[in-house]
């Protein structure tokens, strides 16, 4: 570990006493999974160690567990460290739910979070977006990023606060060459807007159906909460549950992807489009 807090000042700190938001997660444990993660190195953090850290959150309507102010100096620390390595993204996201849910912390906790919004790794510039302090940074984050995963994750956070800036940014977006990003402009603007698809749903089927285009949907949009990032498999499903409002829209929508799959040989297009086809007939 290199940061500025040794793991002499982990060890010293009282865990005895201290309680998490989880009864089956007793404080002491969390310095020895500190441990790990600051011994671990670039590549041994373990994501599963970062979840166990998660019992520091607060329950909703609950107050701060004792243990998490303690913890909270090495857990800013460690995501901070690049020695921490792949285990900063868990940890950025544990902080990302933590400082938010408590704010009643001291300011000069999240004032040391926010540089996690411009770090190196896109990993950890994903994961920072909800310590944004307001839509302003989240524009002015926009107007710099240039990795597209990053730039997706902060369309959708620009999305959910509704204010003129965000709504400028996904009608640009809708122009975006980039086809997950133009793909996630349309999903976010359907929110205000559930015509929206509808008006670009030819596009959206040239995009999704073309076997040229589908590496570019890979690695790219990280939904909260899930391990993995979505897929062209996935959006699929997504762009059918856009259309729920137009059932005649809906119901034809199997039916142009078996075509495009036919045309393209896409075995992989074709097994979507057969499964939708009979997730809409109910079978």
């Amino acid at each position: 570990m290199t940061t500025e807090i040794p793991l002499t000042e982990l060890d010293a700190a009282r865990w005895e006493g201290l309680e998490t938001a989880h009864w089956s997660s007793p404080a002491t444990m969390v310095p020895r999974v500190l441990q790990r993660l600051a011994a671990a190195g670039p590549d041994g953090g373990r994501p599963e160690d970062c979840e166990l850290l998660h019992c520091l959150v607060p329950e909703p309507g609950r107050p701060v567990p004792s243990a998490t102010p303690v913890a909270l100096p090495f857990l800013l620390a460690l995501a901070a460290d690049p020695a921490t390595g792949a285990a900063r993204g868990p940890l950025t996201a544990l902080l990302a739910r933590l400082l938010p849910a408590a704010p009643d912390l001291p300011e000069r906790h999240r004032s040391r979070a926010l540089p996690l919004l411009t770090d190196p790794d896109p990993a950890v510039r994903r994961a920072a977006l909800p310590l944004a302090p307001d839509p302003d940074c989240l524009l002015g984050l926009w107007r710099t990023e240039a990795d597209p995963s990053v730039r997706l994750s902060l369309l959708l956070a620009l999305a959910g606060t509704a204010t003129t800036g965000a709504r400028a940014v996904l009608a640009e977006t809708l122009t975006e060459d980039h086809p997950a990003l133009y793909v996630a402009a349309v999903h976010a603007s359907a929110g205000h807007d559930p015509d929206l698809p509808v008006r670009h749903l030819d596009r959206l089927l040239t995009l999704l159906t073309d076997p040229a285009l589908r590496p570019r949907f890979d690695h790219v949009w990280y939904p909260a909460h899930r391990p993995d990032p979505l897929t062209r498999d996935h959006l699929l499903w997504s762009v059918y549950g856009l259309l729920a409002h137009r059932p005649d829209l809906q119901a034809a929508y199997p039916g142009h992807l078996l075509a495009a799959a036919d045309r393209t040989g896409d075995a992989a297009l074709r097994r979507e489009a057969v499964l939708l086809a009979r997730h809409h007939g109910g079978g």
